[in-house]
């Protein structure tokens, strides 16, 4: 017996948005690294990542690597960067800091506040 999945882009694109931000979240040395940046290089990190991976699902499926229901589309990419912005933004939101990154961004903090002008 031979079994055939067919994907939804759009399904695995949640999915990858979710394990993105559970990756940034929880993997050890990437999360204290990540937590430290500044906002906007945050920002700028992970809206690069969620278009590198959109790139890597369309064009799997436009090469049908992976098999999709429906084949590629323009407004099919669209909505898989779509669906990877709607599924990683709110995990990353709900997602508690671990207790490294905590200390992390505390002395980042403290560093911040000492080097200020009196």
């Amino acid at each position: 017996m031979v079994f055939e999945f067919s994907f939804n882009a759009i399904a695995i694109a949640t999915l990858v948005g979710t394990l993105l931000a559970l990756f940034m979240a929880y993997f050890p040395t990437v999360r204290v690294w990540f937590a430290s940046l500044d906002q906007d290089k945050k920002s700028l990190l992970n809206l690069g990542l969620l278009v590198l991976a959109e790139v890597a699902i369309s064009l799997l499926s436009y090469y049908q690597i992976i098999k999709t229901v429906p084949p590629f589309s323009w407004q099919g990419a669209i909505a898989v960067f779509a669906a990877l912005v709607v599924s990683n933004q709110p995990v990353q939101q709900l997602l508690p800091p671990t207790k490294d990154v905590t200390l992390a961004l505390q002395a980042k903090m403290f560093k911040m506040l000492s080097q200020a002008p009196k």
